[in-house]
């Protein structure tokens, strides 16, 4: 009998001390958890815009489908102003909106003929300079670029026609951080022979950049020293 209570003191006296260990273990883990949490509140995020996409309708040939590949929309957001930003959300505009339009297609060259908001007014200044032809026609593996984006070099363009200038102006109170505004983009698609196939469109729910937030760390590192995990 007494051999039996010693082994089932010793049970319980071995339960009690593995569930203070996963107690401590789980205090540590929410500490740590906390440092993270606090120290990225204020950080940008790893990508700040909104992506979208369109596949192009497929071909037939020889009674079997090909695809015609598909338009890619990346980074799309709303630049944050530089100067005067309380002024000009009160005033629903003018914001500058940033996008990258990428042609995956190799059989189709893709023009982009509008950009809109469901509330406000969007207007779109081509570049100053372009390689030739219409800048609004994105050819096979080319792209066309919209604003410039926080911390990207105006240099790397790479792949691209031309950087438009597009401006969301009398947008109310849509505009704010923390919410989306849809924009709708809207293309003719055209074969290489040059005649039109189809128009297409998309929206995206595109957010306001981070603004003079801190730059994002690649590393996280906690608000407690190394030593104390």
């Amino acid at each position: 009998m007494v051999s039996v209570l010693n082994r089932s003191t010793r049970r319980l006296a071995s339960a009690a001390a593995v569930g203070a260990l996963g107690i401590a273990i789980a205090l540590g883990t929410t500490a740590c958890g906390a440092g993270k949490i606090s120290q990225t509140a204020n950080q940008e995020p790893a990508v700040n815009g909104a992506s979208g996409s369109i596949t192009l309708t497929p071909s037939e040939y020889d009674g079997q489908e090909m695809s015609n590949g598909s338009i890619a929309i990346r980074n799309a957001h709303v630049l944050y102003p530089v100067s005067k930003a309380d002024q000009i959300f009160g005033d629903g505009g003018p914001f500058a909106l940033a996008f990258n339009i990428a042609n995956d297609s190799p059989t189709r060259v893709v023009k982009l003929q509008s950009v809109s908001a469901k509330t406000g007014n969007i207007k779109m200044t081509p570049p100053t300079s372009t390689t030739g032809g219409d800048p609004a026609s994105i050819a096979p593996g080319k792209a066309l670029l919209a604003g410039q984006p926080s911390g990207s070099d105006p240099d790397l363009a790479a792949g691209a026609d031309s950087r438009w200038t597009v401006e969301l102006t009398n947008a109310g109170d849509t505009v704010a951080a923390g919410l989306t505004v849809p924009i709708t983009f809207n293309f003719a698609v055209y074969d290489l022979g040059g005649k039109q196939v189809e128009t297409v469109s998309t929206t995206v729910d595109t957010p306001v950049d981070g603004g003079t937030l801190n730059e994002r760390q690649d590393v996280v590192r906690d608000v407690q020293g190394e030593s104390e995990h």
